[in-house]
């Protein structure tokens, strides 16, 4: 069994079952920007009739993999990380650098909500050039990542005040 697989079975029924929709979410993303990359590839060297629909499509789904696999698939702990000095931390370091860094993070992500959200008001305005889609909708999925991952920074940060606080490093 797997640290992964084992952490979900531990978790509340509703935040399991939360927790495979978003992974059943960022399967089907990444599935749309996998299909639409092959039927363009097909369309464009096979019938040699590129069609524009398919690389917008891919783009926008791609986008929102990578940004709904960092805020809702991938762990806090298990994003790629610096730690050469951190391996080497007596465990007592360890938490002092972690809940120095959560804090870091938690205010750093504070600062870019309201920064997220007034440039995709602006971004009302702006249309992608093929399917006429909002940019907004297209690029909502940092607002989504920024916030998420700054609950998760806040989550982590609480537990490693916890008793059960060795867990979290």
């Amino acid at each position: 069994m797997t640290d992964y697989s084992a952490s979900v079975r531990r978790m509340p029924t509703w935040l399991r079952v939360l927790k495979e929709g978003a992974d059943l979410v960022g399967v089907l993303l990444f599935t749309t920007a996998f299909l639409g990359f092959i039927v363009q590839i097909f369309f464009r060297y096979v019938v040699n009739r590129p069609i524009l629909w398919t690389e917008e499509v891919t783009m926008i789904a791609f986008v929102w993999t990578v940004f709904w696999a960092a805020a809702f698939m991938v762990n806090i702990r298990e994003h790629v990380t610096f730690d050469v000095v951190y391996e080497v931390m007596s465990p007592k370091m360890k938490r002092i650098s972690a809940i120095f860094s959560m804090i870091v993070l938690i205010g750093c992500f504070l600062l870019l909500i309201p920064a997220t959200w007034d440039y995709l008001e602006f971004l009302l305005r702006k249309r992608s050039p093929v399917l006429r889609i909002s940019m907004t909708w297209i690029y909502g999925c940092y607002l989504l990542f920024v916030v998420n991952f700054t609950i998760q920074a806040a989550v982590r940060l609480w537990r490693l005040f916890t008793p059960e606080w060795g867990k979290q490093i």
